[in-house]
């Protein structure tokens, strides 16, 4: 039971840096739309933001089923 607690440990750092992440990407995205956003740099916006989204739902399933490699 105690790796169990370590996992919720890692996941709950995994979860305050996907944050920490996801302020940064927004912040950056916010600070360049003066220039104004090309269509590539939105769709790269986009599929990190899924990737994110991704692996956020992968450590919760795998923190579900009681390993978080």
């Amino acid at each position: 039971m105690r790796s169990h607690g370590y996992s919720v440990g890692i996941f709950v750092f995994m979860m305050v840096s996907i944050a920490l992440f996801v302020g940064i990407m927004v912040g950056f995205y916010r600070m360049d739309r003066d220039s104004g956003v090309k269509r590539g740099e939105w769709v790269l916006f986009a599929m990190i933001a899924f990737g994110v989204v991704a692996a956020a739902i992968f450590a919760g399933v795998q923190l579900l089923g009681g390993f978080l490699f």
